[in-house]
């Protein structure tokens, strides 16, 4: 559960939607993916079962991509970002296209 590139993707969408969770939630997903807590040693924290801080994570999980499903956050400023890049090349080239236009005209 803890592969990089999942965890990554998580808390992206937590830092979209933690709002939107529970503060047991809150508290699950903090102590295991920031402060990295193996679930034995949130279990023992929470004093509830390891099995039971696990099937938190993943309803958590879950939620986090339900949340994205349907509101679609993290897709919007992925588009956006690559917007800024384009328009970032795009001004990188003003320059250019500007001398190419005065010499065009001379």
């Amino acid at each position: 559960m803890k592969d990089l590139e999942k965890s990554n993707e998580l808390i992206i969408l937590y830092e979209l939607y933690n709002s939107l969770l529970t503060s047991k939630q809150i508290g699950y997903f903090e102590l295991y993916f920031f402060d990295d807590y193996s679930l034995s040693e949130i279990a023992g924290q929470k004093n509830v079962s390891r099995n039971a801080v696990y099937d938190s994570l993943l309803k958590i999980t879950n939620t986090l991509h339900k949340f994205e499903n349907n509101l679609q956050l993290g897709y919007k400023q992925q588009q956006r970002d690559i917007v800024y890049q384009q328009f970032a090349k795009i001004n990188e080239c003003a320059p250019l296209i500007k001398k190419l236009q005065e010499i065009d005209s001379d």
